[in-house]
C-alpha cells in the first residue's frame, strides 16, 4: 500500500512525569507515505524538564530508531521500513541514568519495552546532545531528522495545460516572482520561496472562501483544510502554518484511480480500515511537483 497510517497509545511505566501528579498518558501517531515515516507524539500531560531530556525509542520490523522527543513537530523518518505490521515506542528520560517514563505498542510491535531500553542504553546518541540530526537508513541508533509531513494536486476535470491546479503557472516560469506579505496573506501566509503557491495563492484563496467546507480527511490530515468543488475535495496541508502541499481528493471507487489523477494514492479514511477511503494527489507548494510514492 503507497500510504499507511497506525497508532499505538502509551502508558505508564514508572510515575513522575506527568504534569499533574497522576498517570501519564499519550499517543504517538505514524504514517508512512511511499519511503517517507512521520511520527506524531501526543502526550499532553507530560511533565515540563528543568533539567535532563526526554528521548523516544522505535521499533519497526525488527529495526530500532532513537530520537529526542519534539512535541512541537513531527518527526521525519527517510528510508523506512513498513508500518503495516505494527510499531512500538517506548519513551525515556535521560538524566545520569536512563528512565523508563511510557511504552506503548500496536499491531506485531514486542508487548515489553525491555529490547528498546537496551537499545537506548547502547545507543551513543543519548548519552550527549544530538548537535546535528540525519535522515533514518535503516540502521540502528542513527541520528534522525524533525519535521512533517504533508501535500495537493489539481481537480480531476482540469484541463488547463502542465498540470496546474486552478489553472495557476508553471513553477519554473514563475521564479522571478516577488512572494506576497504576511500582511496581505491572511490564512495562506507563504513562507520560504513557495514559488508554485504563490502562482495559484489568489484562486486557492478564493476558493477556500467561497466553496463549501468538508472535515472528512482532517482526521487523516490534521494539519488541513479541505472544500468541495466539481464533485471532488480541494486541499490544502499546512507545514507549521504554512502550506507545504496542495491536494485533490476523490472517494475510492474500485482499486485504479480515476481518470485525471494518475499521480494519486489511495489514503485509508482511518488507520483502523483499508475498505474505504480517498484517492489523493499531493503537489509541492514550493516547486509544483507531484509527490510520488512507491508500492511496496
Amino acid at each position: 500500500m503507497a500510504y499507511e497510517k497506525r497508532v499505538c497509545v502509551l502508558k505508564q511505566i514508572k510515575r513522575g512525569f506527568s504534569a499533574d501528579g497522576g498517570t501519564l498518558t499519550g499517543a504517538v501517531y505514524a504514517e508512512r507515505m511511499g519511503r517517507e515515516l512521520v511520527i506524531t507524539p501526543r502526550i499532553p500531560g507530560i511533565a515540563p524538564l528543568r533539567e535532563g531530556r526526554y528521548a523516544v525509542a522505535l521499533w519497526v520490523e525488527g529495526e530500532v530508531k532513537i530520537f529526542e522527543l519534539s512535541l512541537s513537530a513531527p518527526v521525519r523518518l527517510q528510508d523506512a521500513p513498513s508500518i503495516k505490521g505494527g510499531f512500538s515506542v517506548l519513551l525515556v528520560f535521560l538524566k545520569g541514568e536512563i528512565e523508563p517514563v511510557a511504552y506503548g505498542s500496536c499491531g506485531i510491535a514486542p508487548s515489553n519495552y525491555e529490547q528498546l531500553l537496551s537499545a537506548v542504553k547502547e545507543s551513543k546518541s543519548c548519552k550527549k546532545k544530538e548537535k546535528e540530526r540525519e535522515p533514518f537508513r535503516g540502521t540502528a541508533y542513527d541520528d534522525d531528522a524533525i519535521a512533517d509531513a504533508d501535500y495537493y494536486q489539481r481537480p480531476p476535470h482540469a484541463d488547463d495545460e502542465g498540470g496546474s491546479p486552478l489553472g495557476g503557472e508553471n513553477a519554473a516560469e514563475a521564479d522571478g516572482k516577488k512572494p506576497h506579505s504576511d500582511e496581505d496573506a491572511g490564512l495562506f501566509r507563504p513562507r520560504g520561496t513557495l514559488t508554485y503557491y504563490n502562482t495559484v495563492r489568489e484562486r486557492l484563496k478564493k476558493a477556500f472562501e467561497t466553496l463549501p467546507r468538508d472535515t472528512r480527511l482532517v482526521s487523516v490530515f490534521p494539519c488541513s483544510e479541505w472544500v468541495k468543488t466539481d464533485g471532488a475535495l480541494l486541499g490544502m496541508i499546512f507545514r507549521e502554518g504554512v502550506p507545504a502541499y496542495l491536494c485533490v481528493a476523490t472517494e475510492a471507487d474500485g482499486d485504479t484511480p480515476p481518470a485525471g489523477m494518475e499521480h494519486a494514492c489511495f489514503v485509508p479514511a482511518s488507520p483502523f480500515s483499508d475498505g474505504s477511503g480517498f484517492w489523493i494527489t499531493f503537489q509541492s507548494a514550493d516547486s509544483g511537483e507531484y509527490v510520488t510514492v512507491q508500492s511496496d
